[in-house]
């Protein structure tokens, strides 16, 4: 079945109704994936939890000591995590479109992405870690089994995200029936 593309009034009414319901319950956990590989972070500096969703990875990031700035381009989403940042002042959430207004260079010491995909953005993410950064990417990947995207072009291939991020060190990797997620060192 052929999958009609949408225009911006259907990707920003899609992603308004994804989150209106459920921008009221707590924030999720951080991914796994990140929790596991917390060592690795700094003890300072900057970071980003890119099309952050409920902005369980943004409130983690800033709990660990990084001003954290948490995009998203739902409003429902950044209006919840607003509601965080009054008790979190390391946290700065911002209605952002990420394919409209990447990362600039150099400008983050972490940025993490968990279930979004956006292959163009790959070489200007790693472009955005600054010397030493850390860059958290998780995502759906293989064919649709009940869970995530059911659109190919939001699913990763097999070994798709291993190769993504070639000009930066790889420090870890998994990748599942349904997800795939890695760390890598700029």
């Amino acid at each position: 079945m052929a999958v009609m593309p949408e225009d911006e009034a259907q990707r920003q009414q899609r992603w308004s109704a994804c989150y209106a319901e459920s921008a009221r319950d707590a924030a999720p956990p951080p991914l796994p994936l990140l929790r596991a590989q917390a060592a690795l972070l700094p003890k300072t500096g900057s970071a980003l939890d890119m099309a952050c969703g409920l902005g369980g990875n943004a409130l983690f990031l800033a709990k660990q000591g990084l001003e954290t700035w948490a995009w998203d381009y739902a409003e429902a989403a950044i209006l919840g995590l607003q509601q965080q940042a009054v008790i979190q002042p390391r946290l700065h959430p911002e209605y952002r479109d990420v394919l409209t207004q990447p990362p600039p260079a150099a400008s983050f010491d972490v940025i993490v992405v968990a279930h979004f995909l956006h292959r163009p953005l790959f070489p200007i993410l790693a472009r955005a870690l600054k010397p030493e950064g850390l860059l958290f990417y998780e995502t759906w990947a293989g064919a649709y089994a009940g869970r995530g995207p059911q659109n190919p072009d939001f699913r990763l291939l097999p070994g798709e995200l291993e190769k993504a991020f070639a000009d930066l060190q790889l420090l870890a990797y998994q990748e599942a029936e349904d997800r795939a997620g890695g760390v890598w060192k700029a």
